[in-house]
């Protein structure tokens, strides 16, 4: 067999392979005469049928068969040989039809397109520069965290008709285009914050709901922001972006929130006991406790802006054409023109920061350890519960963390999750990274852009 090489141009190749009868003659006969053993025709014994009449019925769709394998085999080894990193899987070019007879014993030539990964360069210039937002701490957000902190320590009572404030508490159906539940849909156990809703009909439509009402409802409607809505649902960041449709929630419970008076016993509770005894001193420990989180939370926004900022940074260049022929032959339901078009940059800009996770993993001979991947499972699963108000520790943690790493899908999610925060972690020191301080309202206008 001989497998020869021609660039189309610098990010696609095309690769011509040539078949010989005496790298397939072989196998088929093997395999036809395995045929011939277990075949029966009328008027001979079984296994004693004239090889003419096996070739004529079976040699062309063995022939085929086999030449696939043979080529699968032949490409993969070539790829690996000359260290060629692709992208996707070769594409037989659907101009291209063998040569020659396929009953007879010659040659075959066939032509495939290949996509070459970009080389990736991790020197950074002066010009890598990137922003992060960092929050003001001032009167107003005080006041909110307050607020926060009289509510957080309020009293909770069951309601009979919901005001525009309460808290539905239910469950979450998906349903199809008919308006029925979605065999094999989402379903989820969650709540809607009356209060929190920004779309004024939905709130009004679900403001004076009862126990046991439904209602069909668009999920981003009744969410602040992706983020809101995986958590809500129980699915990732990734699937939120793709779900479209209504959602059916029926009402288990309405709760109404009656917030705490700010005075000693509410300091008590959230500082400890008589560390302030004036509500100046609470709202400095407030303004103390403000900073630690907004930096936490500038810093979660900036890693997440960050992954978005240097792939259109670094102007990595891809193999378009070839890669939305590869994305149309691997989709089970073809796209539109107008879909791929769509969906493409989206698809392209994933594939950029794989191909630089992996240029910094190779650079660093980076690696994700076994106990990286507990204590991560265990941070994930724990934060999943306390959302719901149900904490995990001790050794019931553990075997939640153990259960979920025992599923491949999932423990492939939380190495992904490892290996991106190392990256980042590296990719960091490489660039100029510079503080911008910003109201609360327009932080939340950055973090909206990039949920």
């Amino acid at each position: 067999m001989q497998i020869d090489r021609n660039p189309v141009d610098e990010l696609t190749a095309r690769l011509t392979v040539t078949v010989e009868p005496a790298d397939y003659e072989s196998r088929v006969e093997k395999i036809l005469n395995d045929y011939r053993k277990n075949s029966t025709y009328p008027g001979f014994r079984k296994g004693k049928a004239p090889m003419a009449l096996i070739r004529k019925q079976y040699a062309a769709p063995v022939l085929a068969d086999e030449m696939n394998k043979i080529i699968s085999e032949e490409l993969s080894a070539y790829i690996t040989k000359e260290k060629i990193d692709i992208l996707g899987n070769p594409i037989p070019e659907t101009s291209t039809e063998a040569s020659g007879n396929w009953e007879k014993p010659e040659n075959f030539t066939f032509t495939y397109e290949i996509g070459l990964a970009p080389e990736i360069n991790l020197s950074f210039g002066r010009s890598a520069k990137f922003t992060r937002h960092v929050i003001k701490v001032d009167k107003k957000s005080i006041e909110a965290a307050v607020s926060d902190h009289t509510r957080r320590h309020g009293s909770i009572s069951e309601q009979e008709l919901a005001s525009d404030t309460d808290l539905l508490i239910g469950h979450f159906t998906q349903l199809n285009d008919a308006g029925e539940p979605l065999e094999g849909g989402i379903e989820s156990d969650s709540n809607i914050a009356l209060e929190h809703l920004d779309e004024r009909k939905t709130r009004k439509a679900l403001t004076g709901a009862k126990v046991g009402d439904t209602f069909d409802v668009d999920p981003h409607k009744v969410s602040n922001g992706h983020e809101d809505l995986g958590k809500m649902l129980g699915i990732t960041y990734e699937q939120v972006h793709d779900l479209k449709g209504q959602f059916r929630f029926e009402v288990k419970e309405i709760k109404r929130l009656t917030p705490a008076e700010n005075d000693q016993s509410l300091w008590d509770k959230v500082l400890g006991k008589d560390v302030v005894s004036t509500e100046k001193d609470f709202r400095e420990k407030v303004a103390e406790e403000l900073t630690s989180q907004f930096d936490r939370d500038a810093e979660h926004i900036f890693r997440r802006r960050f992954v978005v900022d240097l792939i259109e940074y670094m102007k990595i260049q891809m193999p378009d054409a070839f890669l939305k022929r590869w994305i149309q032959m691997n989709n089970e339901n073809p796209l539109t023109e107008e879909q791929l078009e769509k969906e493409y940059p989206s698809y392209a800009d994933s594939m950029r920061w794989q191909l630089l996770q992996q240029a910094v993993m190779k650079d660093t001979d980076m690696r994700v350890t076994g106990e990286e991947l507990e204590e991560e499972a265990k941070k994930v699963i724990g934060a999943q519960y306390a959302q719901y108000g149900m904490p995990l520790e001790g050794e019931m943690l553990d075997n939640f963390a153990k259960n979920a790493l025992a599923n491949d899908d999932e423990r492939r999610r939380i190495a992904d999750i490892i290996i991106e925060r190392k990256v980042v972690d590296n990719l960091k020191p490489r660039v100029t990274i510079k503080n911008k301080t910003v109201s609360f309202e327009d932080f939340a206008k950055v973090a909206a852009e990039v949920r």
